[in-house]
């Protein structure tokens, strides 16, 4: 029997929708986690049924034989810590239980999680899976931090600059609507012609966001998360769904009167709101008046469970 799989879920902290146009993105791995083992029970979701059939192409030289076939495992993954009350916090649970399920076949074929190369064949295989079990192709920032961990960069910027603390303290906030980013997703894609300006300014916002977290500089990092907002109004008349919905802006709105700053973190229209703020007394006013999650980011990517160091 091998051991359980963990993978991180995600949280975006800028350049939602303008990392499909090669725009840079910021995505956290946060630290709930997807729990996968191998069973011989069903797969319980196309998530999964997408991870066995492209591991099996991945791993042609698998102990377990020809796939399908009865000596194929079935991954089993838990997603629960992914709720809250019920409802999903809107933190990657489908791309945390594809790369943990995706693992625990690569760990139970005999390769090492923490050898780089095999994880970069997991996201690989996982990536494609999860576009397939979805029917449409994402960026993939939920599936990198679920394979990789810790605050990272997609797109064209320096990545040395995750090595730099981001200058200010970070916070999460559930809302009480579900979004279907799939959905959203796919409606952006149907009037992607209408849209110029409001990607213009999430690029444009990332952006700020990158130079302010390179130079250590809270104040102008929290103006590229505000301009951001700007991004998800323009967005929202054409994708015709409210991305920034009255649970955001109180949201917002109480991180400005603690002195911070706060988006949706996705895809918006409900789901999860990413807060910014600039000092220890900052993050006490805002949770006076707002209540956070026990979330923070993740030092781990993808790993075996006894090597989890949460």
């Amino acid at each position: 029997m091998t051991r359980a799989v963990l993978a991180p879920g995600k949280a975006m902290l800028i350049g939602e929708y303008a990392v499909l146009e090669g725009a840079p993105a910021v995505v956290a791995a946060v630290d709930v986690y997807a729990k996968a083992v191998l069973s011989d029970r069903p797969p319980a979701s196309p998530f999964i049924e997408a991870a066995m059939k492209h591991a099996a192409r991945e791993l042609s030289d698998a102990p377990f034989g020809p796939y399908p076939s009865p000596n194929w495992p079935v991954p089993s993954v838990d997603t629960t810590a992914f709720l809250q009350k019920g409802k999903k916090l809107g933190v990657g649970s489908s791309a945390a239980a594809t790369v943990a399920a995706t693992g625990a076949l690569f760990s139970g074929a005999g390769l090492s999680l923490s050898d780089e190369t095999v994880l970069a064949r997991v996201y690989d295989t996982a990536k494609r899976a999860h576009d397939e079990a979805q029917k449409q192709s994402g960026s993939g920032a939920d599936l990198w931090a679920a394979t990789y961990g810790r605050v990272r960069v997609l797109g064209p910027w320096d990545r040395q600059v995750e090595s730099r603390p981001i200058p200010a303290h970070l916070r999460f906030v559930a809302t009480s609507t579900s979004c279907s980013t799939a959905r959203l997703l796919a409606r952006y894609r149907h009037v992607r012609d209408q849209l110029d300006d409001a990607i213009a300014t999430l690029a444009d916002a990332a952006k700020a966001f990158l130079a302010a977290w390179q130079h250590g500089d809270t104040r102008a990092l929290l103006s590229a998360v505000e301009a951001a907002n700007l991004g998800y109004e323009r967005l929202s008349e054409p994708l015709s769904e409210t991305l920034l919905t009255a649970e955001h802006v109180r949201i917002r709105d109480a991180a400005l009167r603690a002195g911070g700053a706060a988006k949706p973190s996705g895809a918006g229209g409900g789901d999860l709101a990413v807060v910014f703020l600039p000092t220890l007394e900052a993050v006490k006013t805002f949770e006076a008046d707002v209540q956070t999650l026990p979330l923070s980011v993740s030092p781990v990517g993808l790993c075996l469970e006894k090597e989890n160091p949460v």
